[in-house]
Order: structure tokens, then C-alpha cells, then sequence
């Protein structure tokens, strides 16, 4: 046979339609998805590709699979399971956060602002200028924007990334925000500390504003107060 030959023959094979033999069952649930709309067609190729991405998966999670699952149960059956008990967890997790911070005050606090607290807090009241010098913020805040480095963003979403993940960490109970003009922001911030805390982080947001990581050239101007803290930032394009 030539070349030309063998190629007609695999092209035919391959436009043959492929019949098969089903059992009752199988041949109910096929005509219970005909009736919402999917052809056969469609209805093989994506229970093949299903049946593949299942196969594919590494042989540690085929084996855990085995582990996990229970005797009587159904590969789906304990997906089901498995996912259903993941999502309560989290949910879970996230109600336990919520209640803590709301009913108890608590604080969600990296190890080094920590840090910086209990050395604040050790330090005589004028001297909050090494505490805040080890500034953390900046990670935060590119965390929280998947990443991306601090100069891509805009003054508006440093910000406004501050406004929430700030009030999330329960550092402040709201944190207020208006612009008067384009270039100027205000935040008021509200806790329930004291004006030591209140200068900190006046101290805190200052050096971070008016370091070199900004995408442009910022000015703050702040008033602290036993409860709050009123915060002004300027921006100027850099030359």
C-alpha cells in the first residue's frame, strides 16, 4: 500500500463513526442530558476529556484518593465530600477571625510589626523613630495587588489598599477616606489605643509615603489625637 493509500485509509478511519454498545443505565443518564440540550457529541468528547484530566493526575493524589476515600464510596462521591468539607472549613476559619476580631479586638500582626510594637512600646515616649524605620508596608500592599511592585501602582490604590487591609488587620476600626483635589488625599483613622499608637503610626504611614518606592514624590502632613489620627497626603509627578 503507498503512502497516499495509508493516508486515505487513517483519514477514513478517522471520520468513521464510532458506534458502541451502552447498558440501560448508561443509555438513561445519555437521554437525560439530550433532553437539556447536549448533543451526543459534545456529551463524548467532554466525558473523555474528563476521564483523561482524571487519569492524569499524579500518582500521589490518586493515592491519597485511595487513602481518603471510603469503602462503599464513589471516586465523585468523595470529591463531593472532600469539597464540601474544604469549603466549610474555610468558612469556618473565616467566622472564627471575624468573631475574634469584632468580640475579642483582636489584631491580625505579622512578626515584625509585632516586633516593632513591643520595641515602640519599650522605647521612651519621644522615640518612635526606630520602630517605624523597619517599614513592612510596602510588602503588604504588593501582596494584596497580586504582586505587582510598588511604582506600577497608583497613589489612589496604595491607598485605598491601606483603607482596607488596615480595618481587615484591625490595626483600626474604620479608616476614612476623602480627595479633595486629584493630588491630595486624606485619611482619618479611628482606634480604640491610645496617642502613643496614634503616633506610631502617624510615623509609620509618613515614612512610607515619603520614601523613594512611591511612583511619584509625596508630602504628608498629620495630626495625632489620643483615638484617631487625621493624615493629608500631597503628590507631585517626579521630574
Amino acid at each position: 500500500m503507498s503512502k497516499d493509500e495509508e493516508e486515505l485509509k487513517e483519514s477514513e478511519m478517522k471520520d468513521k463513526p464510532i458506534y458502541v454498545k451502552v447498558s440501560d443505565e448508561t443509555r438513561a443518564i445519555i437521554d437525560n442530558y439530550k433532553e437539556l440540550g447536549t448533543t451526543i457529541s459534545n456529551l463524548i468528547r467532554d466525558s473523555v476529556k474528563m476521564y483523561d484530566a482524571y487519569e492524569s493526575l499524579s500518582p500521589e493524589v490518586h493515592a491519597i484518593i485511595e487513602k481518603y476515600k471510603e469503602q462503599d464510596e464513589s471516586t465523585m462521591e468523595f470529591l463531593e465530600r472532600i469539597i464540601k468539607y474544604y469549603g466549610e472549613l474555610k468558612a469556618a476559619d473565616r467566622d472564627i477571625w471575624i468573631r475574634a476580631r469584632d468580640e475579642m479586638k483582636m489584631m491580625l500582626i505579622g512578626k515584625t510589626t509585632f516586633n516593632q510594637l513591643i520595641h515602640a512600646a519599650a522605647e521612651p515616649s519621644d522615640s518612635l523613630d526606630r520602630p517605624f524605620k523597619k517599614n513592612v508596608a510596602i510588602e503588604l500592599i504588593m501582596w494584596y495587588n497580586n504582586s505587582r511592585p510598588l511604582k506600577s501602582l497608583s497613589i489612589e490604590q496604595i491607598v485605598k489598599t491601606i483603607q482596607k487591609i488596615w480595618v481587615v488587620a484591625n490595626y483600626f476600626y474604620t479608616i476614612d477616606l476623602t480627595q479633595d483635589n486629584p493630588n491630595e488625599y486624606h485619611l482619618f483613622f479611628r482606634h480604640r489605643q491610645n496617642k502613643r499608637y496614634s503616633e506610631y503610626w502617624l510615623g509609620y504611614f509618613t515614612e512610607l509615603f515619603t520614601s523613594g518606592d512611591m511612583p511619584c514624590h509625596c508630602s504628608v502632613e498629620g495630626q495625632t489625637y489620643d483615638e484617631s489620627i487625621s493624615m493629608t497626603i500631597k503628590t507631585a509627578s517626579k521630574n
